[in-house]
């Protein structure tokens, strides 16, 4: 009698979690996707951005970017 008890407890709490999961509804925001560029377009942004007169500029600060990035690395 004891272990039916039981058994119907342990039932009845596992439904109740698996009832009260999430709810994957419409109305939720839908979470942020990262945008991913293609070469093509990085080739077309980096060609609109450098040009003969501020080339050294853009190459300093690519230079520093990367030395930011590699001193941040454990």
């Amino acid at each position: 009698m004891l272990r039916k008890v039981l058994i119907i407890i342990a039932l009845a709490t596992i439904s109740f979690f698996y009832f009260s999961g999430c709810d994957n509804s419409s109305g939720d925001a839908e979470p942020d996707q990262e945008v991913i560029k293609t070469m093509a377009e990085y080739e077309a942004e980096a060609e609109a951005q450098i040009n003969e007169e501020n080339m050294a500029e853009e190459l300093e600060k690519i230079e520093k970017a990367l030395e930011q990035e590699i001193s941040e690395e454990p």
